[in-house]
């Protein structure tokens, strides 16, 4: 069996993200889960792990959760964050400019050059797109786009002047200026996009149902356990729900309304 939860497992946090897996998997196993894995995988690329018939556990992007991993794995749960941006279980992201950056409106990113973390993430392309068309700005007046491979790396571009703006979920904005304040020097959040719903838990289409309410089980447990409250509070971790699966429909619903204002690609 394979866990992982590599969507906002900074380096600096890695204790704290290691320590929550024990959690979980202490709370999992007293409700029944057996065979858990001792350690986190850390892939390179997700997709392997998310599709694998030994998944028991992992955290995934809606916007993969909504297209290639659609009817392929099985929705959990949905996390909230005590982060400023997110309200209930929902999440936002920021769009990031530089601190002297003259712009006072989305409208004014007209002409300038993006950096996004990858086309398949809905914080940092998705609702960029639908941020974008929502503001006036229709596909090809920005001067570039440039894909950076993580949000850390987009904020990076941005601060050294290699592209202008980008677009950062809330939570890894916030958990970012904790653990690398002087990485978010001489940036600011200039707005920010719409909500959807928080990054979901998942675990293998074929899991039976009773492991997924097992799974749901622990997982209100290990939420719910004081002694893992010092970890939740570093990884911004306030609760969690079961959602109807159908909330995170909103995700394709904005990347509709961009399509349908031209923006098919971030760029």
């Amino acid at each position: 069996m394979i866990a992982a939860l590599p969507m906002y497992d900074f380096p600096e946090l890695k204790d704290a993200t290691d320590a929550f897996w024990q959690g979980l998997r202490g709370h999992f196993s007293a409700a029944g889960m057996t065979n858990l894995p001792e350690q986190l995988t850390r892939p390179r690329d997700p997709y392997p792990l998310w599709l694998s018939r030994d998944l028991v556990f992992a955290q995934t992007c809606g916007y993969p959760l909504t297209h290639h991993l659609k009817g392929r794995v099985r929705y959990l749960a949905t996390p909230c964050f005590s982060a400023p941006g997110c309200e209930g279980s929902t999440y936002r992201s920021f769009i990031i400019v530089r601190a002297d950056d003259p712009a006072t409106k989305g409208s004014d990113l007209s002409g300038r050059i993006a950096a996004f973390n990858s086309k398949d993430s809905q914080s940092g392309c998705n609702v960029l797109k639908h941020y974008l068309a929502g503001q006036g700005v229709a596909n090809g007046l920005l001067r570039e786009a440039l894909e950076s491979g993580a949000h850390r790396q987009s904020v990076r571009m941005v601060k050294h002047g290699l592209a202008d703006f980008c677009a950062v979920d809330c939570v890894s904005w916030t958990l970012l200026s904790a653990v690398a304040p002087d990485e978010v020097e001489e940036l600011r959040v200039l707005d920010q996009t719409a909500p959807a719903p928080c990054l979901p838990y998942i675990t293998g289409l074929d899991r039976p149902i009773e492991d997924v309410a097992a799974l749901r089980s622990g997982l209100a447990a290990a939420f719910g356990d004081p002694d893992l409250e010092d970890v939740r509070a570093r990884l911004l971790l306030d609760g969690v729900v079961v959602l109807d699966e159908a909330a995170y429909d909103v995700i394709p619903e904005q990347e509709m309304a961009a399509r349908l204002s031209g923006w098919a690609q971030v760029a």
